[in-house]
Parts: structure tokens; C-alpha cells; sequence
């Protein structure tokens, strides 16, 4: 049995990995910086780049699950679980990394804000699915998941390229009024 939603996962998972490649074009352009603010960049660029393969990849695994020829509830139940555990490998990863440069740059505390907010709704659409709790809407919880996954992705991108281009805007400004 071959999911229904093929087409509509496909293109969530084109949609990821523009972000992933957009995210790779800004640091070609990034001014050297001083302090926790390189730290600050790239501990960003690494979510931006991890949590848009989770979405490439969780878009793409309710694909190969359904190839197996499970019934759907299951193929959503677990393509939610291998979700999760990716969502997981990334959010370790980053503590990880994150521990070692903390207090040698202010923290985003609105990044913090939505990304945990985000990752409420992803994680209580996802452990709906994997519970098999409203069954008949396992589909639309598992791409509300994916979406707020890339919205999540997209504000920290955001966040990264204001960062990484701040000081540029300030420097060609006062180099005009000169």
C-alpha cells in the first residue's frame, strides 16, 4: 500500500532542504566576528542544518515505511517514532555543543521562546500519532509536526542571518555618512 500523501511529503522535504542550503550560502558570506558571537553563529547554522534533515528525512520515512506494505495507522505510528528520536539526536547534539560555550554570549531569549514553543506543538502532534490517539487525523498531525518543524527552522534562520549580517549594515551606514 502506497501512501496517498506521497507527493505532499516530497515537497515538505524539498522545502527543508532549501533551508539547509540557504543556511550554507550565509556563512560563505559572514564577516569575521569576535567573541561568543562566531560561537553564537554556528551553534544556530548547526540547528538550522540538523532540524532541516530531520525534516527531509521525516518527511521521507512514512514513504519507505508504507513500502512495506503496513496498514496506515502503523506506517504514521512509526514514521512519528523515528521523528521523535531524530528531533531528539538533534536537540543532544545541540546541548552538547552549547554546554561548553555557555555565558560567552548573551542568550536569544526570543529564539528560545518560539523554538520551545514550536517544539511543544511538534512533540504532542508526533506522541498523538505514535499513541494512536485520533487515528483518522494521523496525517494531518504528522505534516503539522513537519511544518512547524520548518517554521521552527525558518525562525532560526532568521535569527541567523540578522546575526550574521548585523554588523555589516552597521558598518556600510556609518561608512556612508562619512
Amino acid at each position: 500500500m502506497m501512501l496517498e500523501q506521497t507527493d505532499a511529503l516530497l515537497t515538505i522535504a524539498e522545502v527543508s532542504a532549501t533551508f539547509a542550503g540557504f543556511a550554507a550560502l550565509v556563512t560563505l558570506f559572514a564577516r569575521r566576528r569576535v567573541d561568543g558571537a562566531v560561537a553564537h553563529d554556528l551553534l544556530r547554522l548547526r540547528l538550522v542544518i540538523g532540524m532541516s534533515v530531520v525534516v527531509v528525512m521525516a518527511a521521507l520515512i512514512p514513504v519507505a515505511v508504507a513500502g512495506f506494505g503496513l496498514v496506515e495507522s502503523i506506517v504514521w505510528q512509526v514514521s512519528a517514532a523515528f521523528f521523535l528520536l531524530l528531533i531528539y539526536f538533534v536537540i543532544s547534539s545541540f546541548v552538547t555543543s552549547y554546554i561548553p560555550v555557555k555565558g560567552s554570549f548573551p542568550p536569544d531569549n526570543l529564539a528560545v521562546l518560539v523554538a520551545v514553543s514550536m517544539e511543544i506543538l511538534i512533540q504532542v502532534c508526533l506522541i498523538l500519532v505514535l499513541v494512536g490517539v485520533a487515528s483518522e487525523r494521523q496525517y494531518g498531525l504528522y505534516t503539522s509536526a513537519l511544518i512547524a518543524t520548518i517554521g521552527q527552522v525558518a525562525f532560526i534562520f532568521l535569527r541567523l542571518v540578522g546575526s550574521t549580517f548585523s554588523g555589516i549594515v552597521y558598518k556600510s551606514e556609518s561608512s556612508q555618512s562619512v
